[in-house]
């Protein structure tokens, strides 16, 4: 069993440090926009919804685009309408995340506390 958490664990570091690349790379080298929550994508999951935003944005070209947020909640907040901050790759301007704490960092964070413990699980039967 300690093997199966130390594979899993390692997985999840591995997943973690690329999520990490990719967010660092944004956060680096991205741009940054206003956007406006057009509404809200309903994802369901353990019998719970979860309203992940639909942003809109429009890129330093003048292109609009429009993505799903990697992060929601149980209500939809914030309300239609708002104007948030986008941060995009110039490069790829689909590759775009809400500037905050949870789009950007908590999915990389969640994942290497998980590799940890697997691994640890491994070294610490």
């Amino acid at each position: 069993m300690a093997v199966y958490f130390a594979f899993v664990g390692s997985l999840c570091l591995v997943l973690a440090a690329w999520l990490f690349a990719r967010r660092l790379r944004v956060q680096f080298f991205g741009a940054v926009a206003t956007g406006s929550i057009l509404g809200y994508e309903i994802r369901e999951a353990d019998d719970s919804m979860f309203y992940l935003p639909v942003v809109t944005y429009i890129d330093a070209t003048g292109k609009q685009y429009q993505f799903t947020s990697v992060a929601g909640g149980t209500t939809k907040t914030p309300a239609t309408g708002t104007m948030v901050t986008i941060r995009y790759l110039p490069s790829n301007p689909r590759h775009a995340y809400v500037a905050g704490f949870l789009p950007m960092w908590a999915a990389p964070l969640a994942l290497s506390v998980l590799g940890a413990a697997g691994v640890l699980a491994f070294w610490y039967p």
